[in-house]
């Protein structure tokens, strides 16, 4: 089995990935990394546009989690770029997966999987034709509810008892492809958007490395998603995170 990861540079890919690396690290032929935290916008780009959609607070906590948290547990945290050097996997930072440079490389790699873990860029056709078995990601919810970026902080603004896991192909579109395997964990009454985060990546984590020794033996039966006008989420607006705030509920 030869496997790429597609992943931004956090711990949430890193927990999707290092169960993978634990069992079956020569699997894992390349690594790419995002440089971009949101596609096709630079650093600056980001930040106005998170400003602007879903104001300071949501900033801030985004900073808090992905920033000040990487800085305060270097030794600790597990990241895939960490992942890779531990075990000498090519890396490719890429801010466009889709340009010409990333698509010769993953070629290179003859990956039989391409697998996003937490990535932050649309995968077009071209990547989605490269590996021989097909491109997979791995989406923090139990698809096809709360397709999109954010699905904890949706699913707890909601008010659901459950939340998820799901493998999908990749298809055209965002989160819309089909299932693979998924699994629902209850919500604690203390949950946050950064602990669900933490336990569907795990959760996830676990999961796709079972599925993949699975693989080895027979590839596993994908099916589509049901039918239906089933909303894709984006940033929270302000109101979002007023309404998030006015509940009680924290990050």
């Amino acid at each position: 089995m030869r496997i790429v990861f597609l992943a931004v540079d956090d711990e949430f890919a890193g927990s999707m990935q290092r169960f993978l690396y634990e069992r079956h690290a020569a699997w894992v032929v390349g690594s790419v990394i995002s440089t971009c935290a949101i596609y096709k916008k630079s650093k600056l780009g980001a930040m106005v546009f998170v400003f602007n959609r879903s104001g300071l607070r949501f900033g801030a906590e985004m900073f808090r989690m992905k920033v000040i948290r990487k800085i305060t547990q270097r030794e600790t945290r597990i990241a895939p770029s960490r992942l890779a050097r531990k075990h000498n996997v090519e890396i490719l930072y890429s801010k466009n997966i889709n340009d010409d440079a990333s698509v010769a490389r993953l070629r290179s790699w003859s990956p039989d999987l391409i697998i996003s873990t937490n990535f932050s860029h649309y995968v077009g056709d071209r990547v989605r034709n490269i590996a021989r078995i097909g491109t997979w990601n791995l989406h923090k919810s139990y698809l096809p509810h709360y397709r999109g970026i954010a699905p904890n902080f949706y699913a707890l603004l909601n008010g659901e008892k459950r939340v998820g896991v799901t493998l999908h192909q990749i298809a055209k579109g965002f989160d819309s492809g089909d299932i693979i395997r998924q699994l629902e964990i209850p919500v604690a009454q203390h949950d946050t958007v950064y602990s669900l985060n933490q336990k569907t990546s795990d959760l996830g984590g676990r999961m796709m490395a079972q599925v993949l020794e699975e693989a080895e033996l027979q590839r596993p039966v994908a099916t589509p998603q049901p039918a239906g006008n089933w909303p894709n989420y984006s940033y929270p607006t302000r109101a979002h995170i007023r309404a998030f705030l006015d509940k009680g509920l924290r990050f």
